[in-house]
């Protein structure tokens, strides 16, 4: 029988990654999931989730999946800014080059 303290906990964590999803909070987000993988962990301890306590958890794993795509979003997101400032640096290299050949001839 799981704690109930322990889902009441998870709950909490739940309001806690939703407020945190909401605000993008990346590095709040990664804290809050390492509080949940403890939660989960110390919840599985007497073996396989109950039907009602996976029915409990049901909320916390959708919004999990929310923040989950919202992070892969954002790495997207991220690596998309991050070529592109690479192909900028890489033109101004070449123009810079061009410019230094045109210099010496």
């Amino acid at each position: 029988m799981p704690h109930a303290a322990d889902l009441r906990r998870l709950a909490h964590l739940r309001q806690l990654l939703a407020l945190a999803l909401a605000q993008e909070d990346w590095a709040r987000i990664h804290e809050i999931d390492l509080l949940i993988r403890q939660g989960l962990l110390r919840l599985c301890e007497g073996g396989e989730f109950a039907p009602r306590t996976l029915a409990e958890l049901a909320p916390l794993k959708a919004l999990h999946g929310q923040a989950l795509q919202a992070c892969s979003r954002e790495c997207k997101r991220l690596s998309d800014l991050l070529e592109s400032h690479t192909e900028h640096q890489e033109g101004r290299r070449a123009y810079s080059l061009a410019d230094s050949v045109q210099a010496e001839g």
